[in-house]
């Protein structure tokens, strides 16, 4: 899914250039750039976020050490330290640890992976197959046991203008600006406007157990966003039954062009 995002920017990036839109390059496996960044015609650059559909927009490891849910490292990480600060204020440690109607199937048992005082992963005694050991803690913490806290669409908006990105283009869904800000000054030419995501998505956030691929697994929070509204506007519209390719045809004919040129 990852591979076929980063597809989805670069075909975006190409589609965009032949207006004159997208710049810089895209961003691939960095997470310190925008996935594409945009320019009026003043010249105006600033970020844009890129998802091919409603999906997760950040994350951060869990771990559990000593009897307790933690955090994973986080500090010196901008993005990390907002998720941080997220979790802390929709009192996630307190729904996995103690109380809370959220972490109510989550709380309360001991999971087969957890971390030793550097943080390194270890399996608990009894274990010595990881795959067995997410089994057994897939069985605890998957499906409805997951931890599911709703924290609004504004939540996503915000993580992204920590990234210095003031829109956001969902393939499938079409261009929103995050928290209404607009400084390339494009609704000045629409009607009608560029919707707000904050207002169109909901948000929440979701802590599960996540298979990684070669036996290995970890526990994650991630920052989802479902329930979008369709935007009038898309800046890089997929083609039916697609992930990737963009259909050129229809963004020729989108009126969000002109706002730009």
């Amino acid at each position: 899914m990852a591979q076929e995002g980063f597809v989805y920017e670069e075909k975006a990036y190409e589609a965009l250039e032949k207006y004159g839109i997208s710049t810089g390059g895209t961003a691939g496996a960095s997470h310190d750039k925008p996935d594409l960044t945009i320019q009026n015609k003043a010249g105006i650059k600033t970020g844009c976020e890129l998802k091919n559909s409603p999906t997760a927009a950040g994350s951060l490891v869990m771990k559990y050490h000593k009897g307790l849910w933690g955090f994973g490292d986080f500090k010196k990480d901008p993005e990390k330290e907002f998720m941080y600060a997220l979790a802390t204020k929709a009192n996630l440690l307190r729904e996995m640890n103690t109380s809370g109607n959220a972490g109510a199937n989550w709380r309360g048992k001991t999971p087969a992976m957890q971390n030793d005082n550097s943080g390194k992963k270890i399996l608990t005694p009894g274990f010595t197959d990881k795959r067995k050991a997410y089994d057994f803690d897939l069985k605890q913490f998957g499906g409805k046991n997951e931890v599911h806290i709703d924290v609004g669409g504004k939540a996503v908006s915000d993580y992204y203008n920590s990234k210095k990105c003031h829109y956001i283009n969902v393939g499938t869904h079409g261009f929103y600006l995050l928290n209404s800000k607009d400084p390339l000054n494009l609704n000045k030419r629409l009607n009608p406007k560029i919707p707000d995501f904050s207002n169109s998505a909901k948000c929440k956030i979701r802590v599960r157990c996540q298979y990684k691929g070669g036996g290995d697994y970890q526990f994650v929070m991630t920052l989802q966003f479902y329930d979008v509204k369709k935007s009038p506007y898309n800046l890089a519209p997929l083609k039916s039954g697609s992930k990737s390719d963009i259909d050129v045809q229809r963004l020729e004919k989108d009126s969000i062009l002109t706002a730009f040129l």
